[in-house]
């Protein structure tokens, strides 16, 4: 018997599913709801489900395979060339079964449970970290229209802000106290998520390795882990730097080929924290240049671009060239030596 291909549009309580044969005709649509499709999953034989890589598609694709199902995720920008028309559940379900014919789509790999509890707790991080930049903004903003200059940093902010605040108006000083009290909680989260993924990063051995690179730390390491559950998806390390968005922009045509500036795509949260720990490498090597001591190649790199095109490009340089070292790093599980960059980055 013939292995069915069902295309299964997800959603949160309606599934659109489109069962077809072996030649991706669709022969049968179902609709069910969240019972009904747990259901399918236990009593259907085994299986070839597609869905898009979107929220929930990682559970139910660790669902299917626990029935024995195998599971196909794509990425739903790839999909949407397959749409007919307008847009419906059942086109979303019909497009999923066409897009399985297309091999050059390569599939998202299922990420496990804990790779996913460590991306929730980075995404957890992420949000109070924002909140507390905008409470400090606004207790900052609130001192200012009252003639205080309130001191820049947010290393011992809640104390600076509570001894600025008894010069401001009665009337105001219980509600500025709570937005203060607000900052020193959310500080005290992030301290919690830090320790956390600090622990986490002692028991993973792809987390150690990466620690070995300049400019990566327990932060950086964790957040790439989480998001990619399988550094082998890319063949090269440009690969894997064109994922982050790191790459030039190409406009080419004939013989023409321009190149413009960096695509931006892929996560941005993890091109923001790689472009970080590379602003971080690139400042400790230019205190090393200044204090006259050895630099490695990689060190004596980002220092002359720095000096040739500038700050900000040499940071983004160095960010693209970092991305590959840790490609090759993660697949090789090798020490990195800063002296090896050229080796590393190829």
């Amino acid at each position: 018997m013939t292995t069915p291909i069902v295309g299964v549009d997800l959603s949160k309580s309606v599934f659109q599913l489109s069962v077809a044969d072996v030649k991706h005709r669709v022969i049968e649509p179902k609709r069910l709801s969240r019972a009904q499709f747990h259901r399918f999953l236990a009593r259907t034989t085994s299986a070839h489900l597609v869905m898009e890589a979107r929220g929930t598609s990682h559970y139910w694709a660790r669902t299917a395979h626990l029935h024995g199902h195998e599971v196909k995720l794509l990425h739903a920008k790839y999909v949407k060339a397959y749409v007919r028309r307008t847009k419906t559940d059942a086109a979303d379900a019909d497009a999923l079964v066409l897009a399985d014919r297309d091999d050059s789509l390569h599939p998202i790999p299922i990420k496990p449970e804990e790779l996913q509890a460590l991306q929730g707790l980075h995404r957890i991080r992420e949000q109070w970290k924002r909140a507390r930049v905008s409470r400090i903004c606004e207790a900052r903003v609130l001192l200012a229209e009252f003639g205080i200059s309130a001191p820049l940093g947010a290393r011992g902010i809640g104390k600076k802000l509570t001894l600025a605040t008894e010069q401001t108006p009665v009337l105001l000083q219980p509600a500025l106290l709570d937005l203060i009290q607000e900052i020193g909680d959310l500080e005290q989260r992030l301290k919690r998520v830090d320790h956390t993924l600090a622990a986490y990063a002692d028991t993973n051995s792809d987390v150690q390795a990466l620690l070995g690179i300049q400019g990566i730390g327990v932060t950086v390491a964790t957040a790439f882990v989480a998001r990619v559950p399988s550094i082998h998806m890319f063949k090269r390390g440009r690969s894997f730097a064109s994922w982050l968005g790191l790459t030039c922009r190409e406009y080419s045509s004939g013989q023409t080929r321009r190149l413009s500036r960096i695509t931006k795509q892929g996560d941005r949260y993890l091109r923001m924290m790689l472009i970080h720990g590379a602003r971080a490498a690139l400042m400790a090597a230019r205190r090393k240049a200044a204090n006259g001591r050895r630099l490695t190649r990689l060190e004596t790199w980002a220092v002359n671009t720095q000096a040739r095109i500038g700050h900000n490009k040499a940071t983004v340089a160095l960010a693209n060239k970092m991305a590959r070292i840790m490609w090759a790093v993660w697949t090789r599980h090798e020490l990195f030596n800063g002296d090896d960059a050229l080796r590393f980055a190829a």
